[in-house]
Order: structure tokens, then C-alpha cells, then sequence
């Protein structure tokens, strides 16, 4: 009897997928050299929870839930044992600057241990779809790990499908992790690079965020099954945006060339070539970095500390993330809200007296507005939001300098109460993205278009244009708003405030001569700053420095 075609590539096609695979597991089962390894593996290639996790993902599946569901378990290994599991064996770290929080980016970094995922993914607060060899989907336990976690398969044979996952995923706003060097290093040298990553950023107009993971070779060797104490760092760089490429046809030796240079970057990463600019603020988290280090008995105690306080600080930050998955984040965040006003009601009342006028003529009851505020003092980022809130209880969204999401608790703190990080003294971009969708949606979001605190007296810095882009963008009214005497409560560079000083919050009547552009291009830079100075001069006039009276 002759057996059809079809049947017959369709049996080929079998067993050269079995032989495949069965020179797979040889191949991994080569890797471990010792006898208790390879028993160990032989006890994990059987385990339980690889076919117990099969079946509730095609549950899960059978319900479409299956994105959903990652997603909560990504919150719940990242605050409950991912982070705090890091911490507590291999007193982990993180560096740089903070990651971008809107929109996609491929997320690029070294590779020397197949823990290398969670290091990183503990460094950028979001999840990360990591792009990973299909042989990884058939190790034991890490198969679970992967899938639960977001991971995707590249068949390095055929890798289109995986590549058209990725740009799936990056033009949807997701984050995506690639190795570039397509192995772990067998010696810590790092590898070439291959072209996948800056093709993918170029292609889907997403920016690269480069990472270094210092010490997970140590945590666990390539080949190895046992973990190992030690110190692991994961180290984040300044995000590479390609906006000359973007859109544009790009030849394979110019990609070559973006890539040989993203490895020096890398590289330079990873030798601490990176050193961050220090904002001439209170707090920075580097003054207590410079300080010298504790040791011996006292040492142990601060990385306790250290720990305790950052464990505390991912799990609130991962509950406001879970909570906005099911759209209860505002009802949970708004009696905090409240009750911050209520103490800050009863503190100024008492101490710091502030007064408030015309807020509830020009503060709008409801729709999007982008407050402009003028910037004396620290102060002024906790004082505008309370005279908002006393004047119709509407919640405020901040921009902060980013340095505030570097310290635990007060990270947990400020994101409660609405705030995101914004990187000053540069273009940023997530933050201005993040603003305008908050305007979008019908919120209040305050820029202070000084960029920093100014010297007081009256005296405003030059505005930059990122109000007037941002209003225009947005196509929402600019509300002006004079401080006059925050910087007696809380003057530059103090330590302590300044008791029995009190200060002066004026609203102006909204400022619209931007929205002639409504709907049209960008104006050029001279017109944004025509703007921009009109506007400032509004801010001035809401002063009271030349008031006698006051």
C-alpha cells in the first residue's frame, strides 16, 4: 500500500522535530558535568509544576484571560519573591537613571547567566517580554518561569515569527528584552552583537535602553544548576533614541555600524564610564551614596534597613499596579489623597499659613488643564496640589524630578499622590507622553516651566516650551499660577523649615493664545517662544514681591 505524500512529509517533518529535540535535552544534559547535576536534572525534567502550569495556561487561554493573568503574575513576583529573593541572596542593587515609563523600548543588555532576566526586569519597574531561544522553553521549571513571566520563543532557524512578536508587542507600548549577543558569555568577555535589536528599535520607532548586569556569572555559572551568594548590580543607561532612522530604508552596514556602537555603550556601561549628573537639589540620593560606607556590625544593620524599606516600597508599588489592571487604582489612592490634604490642611493652619485666590474661578471642575506654576521652593510641589484640592477636591498630576523615585518609600509616596518622573535638563520624551495622556484623559497636570527652582524675590528663570508643546499637543487650556514666599518656608539648599512663614498661591484667568495651532503643526522655535515668554509674564504678574500691602 503506497502512503500519501502529504502523510509522509507530515511523518519527516516528526521526526526530524523529535530528533531535534531529543538533541536538546543530550545537549543539556551535556552541559552538567558532575553526577549530582545531571541527577538533579534528570529529577527536574519530571517534575510536576511544568504540567500542572500546561494545563491552567490553556485554561486560561480557553478563557482569552491569558495576558491578564501574566500580568498580575508579573506584579506578584516582582514585589512578593522575585526582588526581595534578589536582595536577600545577592544583596541586589540597581543604578542610573530611572527607565522610561511610557511607551515601548527594547530593553538590551549583557548576558552571562540564565538569571540575567530577573536582574534585569527588577531594574526598570515594567514588565519585559523577554525574546528567548526556544530551547529554554523546554528546560525544566525554567519553561514555567518564562511563560508565566512574558517570555516569547525565537527559533534562531527561522526567526521571523519571533521578530514579528516583538514588533508586535513594541508598537503596542511593551517593553522587550533581547540579549544581543544571542548566548550567555562563556568567559565573561562580552560577545559581538547581533543586528536584531537596533533593526527591531529602528523599525518601530521605540528607543533602546541599555543595561549591564554586574555579577550574575557568579550567581549562576553557565553550565551550573546551584546558585551562589553574591553581589549582583544591574546598571541602566540613558535611552537611545534613532529619530534620523526612523521611517527611513537603512542599509545592513549602517546597522552594523549603530550596533558596533550600542556595544560600546554597553561596554562603557558596565566599566562605570556612565558616571549620572548630580541635580543640585536636597536629597539626592548620591549625597548618601558619597558618604563613607558603613562596615562590619553597623554595615549589616544599613543593608537590612536598606532592604526592608525597598521591599516595602516594590509591594505598594506593585499593588497600584495591579489595582490599575482592574481599574480600582483611584478609588484606592484617592482617600490617601484626601487625608494628605486633611494633615496638610492642619499644618499649615497651624505652622506655615497659605493663601489661596482665585482657584475656583479658573481651576476648571472638570476636563483636562495644564497648570503653569511659577517655582521659588521644594515647597511649591506640595503646597499647589493643596490648594487645588481645597478648592474642589481635584487631584493633581505632577511631574518630579526623577531623583524622588530613586529613594524608597518616598517612590511608593509620590506615585500615591499621582507623581512621575521626569528627567530634568533633558528632552523626556516619556515623561512629556505620559503628561499628554493624562491631559487627554481629563486630568490636571502642573509643569513649572522654569525647570528649577529660581532665587525668589520675584525674580522668574527664562520658561522653556515645553508648556506651550505640551498644551498645544493636548489641545487643553494653560492656567497660570503665581507663588509668592515658599522660598522663606523652604529656601534653597535648607535643611529644615523655616516655621511661622507663610505664602501666597494666585491663579490667572486661562492663558489660550496657543490654541490657534490647535490641530495643526508644531510652530517653529522662535513662536514657542514668543509664547512661552507671554506666558511667563502672566506667572509674573500673579506675584505679590512688589505689593507693599502683603
Amino acid at each position: 500500500m503506497e502512503i500519501p505524500k502529504t502523510d509522509l512529509k507530515e511523518a519527516q517533518k516528526q521526526i526530524k522535530k523529535e530528533k531535534v529535540n531529543l538533541e536538546i535535552e543530550e545537549k543539556d544534559q551535556d552541559l552538567y558535568e558532575k553526577p549530582h547535576e545531571k541527577l538533579l536534572y534528570k529529577i527536574l525534567k519530571h517534575n510536576p509544576i511544568d504540567y500542572i502550569n500546561n494545563i491552567l495556561r490553556s485554561i486560561c487561554d480557553k478563557f482569552t484571560i491569558q495576558d491578564e493573568v501574566d500580568e498580575f503574575q508579573w506584579w506578584l513576583a516582582y514585589a512578593f519573591w522575585c526582588k526581595s529573593s534578589m536582595r536577600l541572596f545577592w544583596n541586589y542593587r540597581t543604578e542610573g537613571p530611572v527607565a522610561p515609563e511610557h511607551g515601548g523600548a527594547v530593553i538590551v543588555s549583557n548576558h552571562n547567566s540564565h538569571l540575567d532576566p530577573f536582574f534585569v526586569g527588577g531594574s526598570v519597574n515594567r514588565p519585559i517580554r523577554w525574546m528567548s531561544k526556544k530551547e529554554n522553553f523546554k528546560t525544566p521549571i525554567v519553561t514555567t518561569l518564562f511563560k508565566n513571566l512574558g517570555a516569547f520563543e525565537l527559533d534562531r532557524d527561522n526567526p521571523d515569527e519571533g521578530m514579528d512578536k516583538a514588533r508586535e508587542l513594541l508598537k503596542d507600548g511593551e517593553y522587550v528584552g533581547i540579549f544581543p549577543e544571542g548566548t550567555r558569555a562563556e568567559n565573561g568577555e562580552m560577545g559581538e552583537f547581533r543586528t536584531g535589536a537596533v533593526r527591531l528599535a529602528i523599525e518601530t520607532g521605540v528607543p533602546i535602553l541599555p543595561c549591564v548586569v554586574l555579577g550574575s556569572r557568579d550567581a549562576l555559572p553557565k553550565g551550573k544548576l546551584v546558585m551562589r551568594p553574591t553581589k549582583v548590580t544591574c546598571r541602566r543607561g540613558e535611552p537611545i533614541y534613532y529619530e534620523d532612522y526612523y521611517g527611513k530604508e537603512i542599509s545592513y552596514p549602517e546597522i552594523k555600524r549603530l550596533t558596533d556602537e550600542l556595544r560600546e555603550v554597553i561596554i562603557d556601561l558596565y566599566e562605570g564610564n556612565n558616571e549620572e549628573s548630580k541635580e543640585l537639589s536636597i536629597g539626592y540620593p548620591k549625597d548618601m551614596e558619597d558618604k563613607p560606607k558603613s562596615s562590619g556590625f553597623k554595615g549589616i544593620l544599613k543593608n537590612i534597613q536598606h532592604h526592608i524599606l525597598w521591599s516595602v516600597d516594590d509591594f505598594w508599588y506593585a499593588l497600584l499596579k495591579s489595582l490599575d489592571m482592574i481599574g480600582a487604582r483611584d478609588a484606592f489612592t484617592k482617600p490617601i489623597y484626601g487625608l494628605t490634604g486633611v494633615l496638610l490642611t492642619a499644618y499649615t493652619d497651624l505652622i506655615n499659613p497659605i493663601k489661596v485666590i482665585d482657584f475656583d474661578k479658573h481651576i476648571p471642575e472638570e476636563g483636562g488643564a495644564l497648570i503653569a506654576c511659577g517655582h521659588s521652593s521644594e515647597w511649591d510641589v506640595l503646597m499647589l496640589p493643596l490648594a487645588i484640592w481645597q478648592n474642589g477636591s481635584r487631584q493633581l498630576y505632577q511631574m518630579a524630578k526623577e531623583s524622588l523615585f530613586k529613594i524608597p518609600i518616598v517612590n511608593a509616596w509620590v506615585r500615591t499622590h499621582h507623581a512621575f518622573p521626569l528627567r530634568r535638563g533633558d528632552h523626556d520624551i516619556s515623561s512629556f507622553n505620559t503628561g499628554k495622556d493624562r491631559l487627554e484623559e481629563g486630568q490636571l497636570v502642573v509643569v513649572y516651566p522654569e525647570g528649577t527652582t529660581n532665587l525668589g524675590g520675584g525674580e522668574l528663570l527664562e520658561g522653556h516650551t515645553g508648556a506651550i508643546r505640551l498644551a498645544i499637543e493636548a489641545k487643553v487650556p494653560i492656567i497660570p499660577v503665581g507663588v509668592t514666599g515658599t522660598e522663606n518656608i523652604y529656601p534653597k539648599h535648607a535643611k529644615m523649615l523655616n516655621f511661622g512663614k507663610g505664602c501666597i498661591f494666585k491663579a490667572g484667568k486661562p492663558f489660550m493664545e496657543h490654541s490657534q495651532y490647535f490641530d495643526k503643526p508644531m510652530p517653529k522655535y522662535d513662536e514657542l517662544r514668543r509664547l512661552t515668554n507671554i506666558l511667563m509674564e502672566r506667572i509674573k504678574d500673579l506675584m505679590f514681591y512688589n505689593n507693599p500691602n502683603v
